[in-house]
């Protein structure tokens, strides 16, 4: 089994072998570099190229934030998951719209970031459950003065509130009773209705737009 490839920037030593530690006991997930600084673990990723790169926010010289195009400019295919104690809905909109595919609080459970990392890793985005409300309470005035809503007919909601919650398109069809193939199509229309590039796009325009709670 080919396991995940993983990489990790905090600049907390004992956090980052916490975390590190945490993830090498997985069977599928092996972590194969770490920093305490995002200059120095952009460097590795670029050399490195893993599948996942677990970054802290809020960092001595460049944060996660910066750290997150410069990532991407130089190894487009790594999935960027935000690992934060911070859960403003500002920041989870402006590292979404930079290009992270999670945001996972520190506070979260284990089976949280692991969910985040195995999601990012299948092509999937992951907002951890606790971060969407207040994202949605922060940009529901936005929503009420964004416009016409996308029409999106009641499965495709549903659809919706199952990526809001992380759930892979395998989940999503056991949860709805329908095919994956179905799933899929859904994807389809909400990606073409929401002017979304991935599920994690979808999920933020959703909740901007207040069509998901």
């Amino acid at each position: 089994m080919k396991k995940i490839t993983t990489y990790l920037i905090d600049d907390h030593h004992v956090l980052r072998q916490a975390v590190v530690e945490m993830l090498e006991a997985e069977e599928d997930i092996v972590v194969v570099g770490q920093s305490g600084d995002a200059r120095t673990g952009i460097g590795e990723i670029e050399r490195l190229r893993p599948d996942v790169a677990v970054l802290d926010l809020k960092m001595p010289g460049m944060g996660g934030l910066a750290a997150i195009g410069e990532i991407l400019k130089s190894a487009p295919r790594t999935g960027i998951i935000i690992f934060t104690m911070y859960d403003n809905p500002a920041y989870v909109w402006e590292t979404t719209n930079a290009g992270a595919s999670g945001y996972v609080l520190k506070s979260a459970s284990k089976e949280d970031l692991l969910r985040a990392v195995r999601a990012v890793h299948a092509g999937a985005g992951y907002l951890q459950a606790e971060v969407t409300k207040p994202l949605l309470r922060r940009l529901a005035q936005d929503a009420r003065s964004a416009g016409q809503k996308a029409t999106l007919t009641s499965r495709e909601l549903q659809v919706l509130e199952c990526l809001a919650e992380g759930q892979s398109n395998k989940v999503i069809a056991y949860t709805l009773s329908i095919t994956e193939d179905t799933v899929k199509a859904h994807l389809k229309s909400l990606y073409d209705k929401l002017d979304a590039s991935d599920r994690a796009h979808a999920v933020a325009i959703a909740l901007r737009q207040q069509l998901i709670e």
